[in-house]
């Protein structure tokens, strides 16, 4: 009996280890199909630094990503650079050919996989155009691989073409950023940006302080020959005179019809700062109890003042 025991409990323990081990492995095939999302048709949607492989033999095609993401796959690329092992031992064919360390030199696109013995273009890997140039050949540097070691001479300049060029200028292009149209129109949103902004303050400066003071906007004469154009405009005038970023600001960079000086804009602005103040009030009181006591009165001239108290 004991032997049966022991026999069964050996039995036991071997099962056991067998399902935590098919569990292990479930698991571990879970969280590789967690780690990529993809949508219905195969295309990766979030990036993963895992993505971005070294050996290009092994690498995901670029047009497998998500157009929303390609941008920052390719950066993530570009950031590592080409695959060129110049130490590594490159093995021989049956010829006696191999591939040769001083192609990279020659042609610094080129990349080497270690593990299927083969060379890529990395600029068309990183910008051909989906499925378009497949048959001009030039899947072979990006998807099959070149190996035949005998022609290499003849085949990599060859590569240096059209199409090639084209994927060489896409990646300088992107990798420097300041050439692309995307960081000219990022780079001409944010100095517009800027510049309305000191439009803005300088406006609801001068609306701010006339308000105060209770002093008129409008003059009578507003035109560029008027010796006083009024309140606003003249201290908008002395300020640019003190101030070279706001002078820009207005007189050479503002278009005509976004000045912010216009009478509706100044009455707009006006009303802002109305609806600051009675806010501030608002919170001030916290709730409590006030009254308002109104008084009006004729002078000589038959003019009409109002006094406004509020208790």
């Amino acid at each position: 009996m004991e032997d049966d025991f022991d026999c069964d409990s050996d039995e036991y323990e071997q099962a056991i280890a067998a399902v935590e081990e098919e569990m292990e492995n479930e698991m571990a095939g879970l969280q590789d199909e967690e780690e990529i999302e993809t949508d219905g048709e195969g295309i990766i949607t979030q990036f993963n630094p895992d993505h971005v492989i070294t050996d290009p033999g092994l690498r995901i095609p670029i047009d497998q990503f998500s157009i929303n993401i390609r941008s920052e796959v390719r950066r993530a690329f570009i950031d590592k650079g080409p695959t060129q092992p110049i130490g590594y031992n490159f093995p021989k064919t049956n010829k006696k050919r191999c591939f040769q360390k001083s192609w990279f030199k020659q042609h610094p696109w080129l990349e080497y996989s270690v593990e299927k013995d083969r060379a890529y273009c990395f600029h068309c890997y990183l910008f051909k155009r989906d499925r378009i140039d497949d048959k001009f050949g030039y899947d072979v540097f990006t998807t099959l691989g070149f190996n035949n070691w005998k022609n290499a001479y003849l085949a990599l300049p060859k590569h240096d073409g059209k199409i090639h060029n084209q994927c060489k200028t896409a990646y300088e292009d992107f990798k420097n950023q300041r050439t692309s149209v995307k960081h000219k129109v990022d780079k001409h949103t944010k100095d517009a940006l800027i510049k309305y902004e000191t439009w803005l303050d300088t406006s609801l400066g001068i609306v701010s302080l006339l308000t105060l003071q209770g002093e008129p906007f409008r003059g009578h004469d507003e035109s560029l020959a008027s010796l006083n154009k009024g309140n606003f405009l003249e201290f908008l005038d002395w300020y640019k005179e003190r101030n070279e970023q706001v002078r820009l600001a207005f007189d050479e960079t503002c278009p005509k019809n976004a000045k912010m000086t216009s009478p509706t804009i100044q009455k707009e602005l006006a009303e802002c700062c109305a609806i600051e103040v009675t806010k501030a009030i608002k919170e001030e009181m916290a709730g409590c109890l006030f009254s308002i006591l109104i008084d009006e009165s004729r002078d000589i001239s038959v003019k009409e003042q109002m006094a406004v108290v509020v208790r």
